[in-house]
């Protein structure tokens, strides 16, 4: 059995990027044995790597060398994100690498432009999680031949309650969620604000830590807003999150695909989102607002919290769009691609 090992940064619970490859693995190992070596943060996901009879290895016990060391003796490598990926590349191995966003702030130096737009070439295949990334990818390292792949974002559609909401009546407060990182990337400060727009019959809840909640609890006092603006922290239990809200908003200045954004539509929650690369791949684009705009993302809240009738369709839309990215069609084209890789 050929051997795979994963080289990644860490094996947070909230990360998108973690919770895929977790989902990757499960799925594909009676096909692959895998290994997984982190090179900076923890592993979070223990117990079910465990029970896959999964190791994971951490850089700083390996060190540099004893990482490269593990590298060179599987079939391949499959590494993501910075820096993980430039260590992949001190490899011998067949390797091929995954692009998670559109946007790199390391890129907007020009040497480093220069040395990925000539090093990543060792790689023999990139995936993109979606076009939007794909896009990004070719036009920024000017890339514009076949060595870039799509292969969407997957979730495990079992974890979640996959049933449309259908009421009878909008009942007040009205809840309002979303799940992700208290960071830059995020565009929670427009969400805040358009909250304050709707008035009291709405409550927003963020499941997510980071380096910005000190600032969004400060704008959050400043707006009026301390009873109705939770922040719940780092959530272990999505799909619970998920199951107490009635709407979900991913305010995002940019994002790779929109896996948090499927995760709620499987959870029968009509969902919004900006409209940027990645998840206007996954939103219908009735449903899109534009960065920052703070009118056109309380319109469409409004619209639908005041109609029963457009709730209850854009549940069933919910469903039947998180069925196109369940994690088993994500699992089976990586499969296909190890396979072709290793000549199976």
């Amino acid at each position: 059995m050929n051997k795979i090992v994963h080289i990644t940064n860490d094996l947070q619970r909230l990360g998108g990027v973690q919770r895929l490859l977790v989902d990757l693995i499960t799925l594909q190992k009676d096909d692959f044995e895998f290994e997984v070596i982190l090179t900076r943060g923890e592993n979070e996901y223990i117990d079910e790597l465990n029970s896959l009879g999964v190791t994971v290895y951490h850089k700083r016990d390996l060190g540099l060398f004893g990482v490269i060391k593990r590298l060179n003796k599987a079939d391949l490598v499959h590494a993501h994100l910075f820096p993980s990926m430039y260590i992949a590349l001190l490899s011998s191995t067949l390797k091929i690498l995954t692009e998670h966003n559109p946007y790199y702030r390391r890129r907007d130096i020009k040497l480093v432009k220069w040395f990925e737009a000539i090093f990543f070439r060792r790689f023999k295949q990139v995936v993109c999680i979606s076009e939007g990334v794909k896009k990004a990818f070719e036009l920024v390292l000017g890339w514009s031949n076949d060595k870039a792949l799509v292969i969407n974002n997957g979730v495990d559609l079992s974890r979640f309650s996959m049933r449309e909401r259908k009421i009878e009546a909008i009942g007040f407060p009205i809840k309002i969620g979303m799940v992700g990182r208290l960071v830059k990337q995020k565009d929670i400060e427009t969400l805040i604000k358009a909250l304050k727009e709707l008035g009291s019959g709405y409550e927003l809840h963020l499941a997510g830590d980071g380096e910005l909640r000190e600032k969004l609890e400060n704008l959050v006092v400043d707006l009026g807003l301390k009873h109705q603006v939770y922040f719940h922290g780092q959530v272990s239990d999505i799909p619970y999150f998920l199951d107490s809200i009635d709407i979900y908003v991913q305010s995002s200045n940019w994002e790779g695909f929109g896996l948090a954004v499927v995760e709620a539509m499987a959870a029968g929650l009509p969902c919004f989102a900006t409209n940027v690369e990645g998840l206007n791949d996954v939103v219908d684009s009735a449903y899109l607002f534009e960065v920052g705009d703070i009118g056109q993302l309380t319109s469409l809240i409004l619209a639908v919290t005041s109609n029963i009738t457009s709730y209850n369709d854009m549940s069933t839309l919910a469903i039947e769009s998180a069925y196109e990215f369940s994690i088993e069609k994500s699992a089976q084209r990586h499969t296909e691609l190890y396979s072709t890789l290793l000549g199976n």
